[in-house]
């Protein structure tokens, strides 16, 4: 009973873990997208500050 319990609950198994670390992937994406503009924005007004400050 055992045996065909499980490969009964496998193919379920194998589709969560199938479609969840692509929705993970995607949201990891997005936030590596959104946290390196905000560095690069950030690094620019740092910059850009320190440049003009002393003027």
């Amino acid at each position: 009973m055992r045996p065909g319990t499980q490969l009964a609950r496998l193919p379920g198994a194998v589709l969560l873990t199938h479609r969840a670390p692509r929705r993970g992937l995607w949201r990891r994406v997005f936030l590596y997208f959104a946290v390196s503009h905000l560095l690069l924005v950030f690094l620019a007004l740092v910059i850009y500050l320190g440049r003009h400050a002393g003027t």
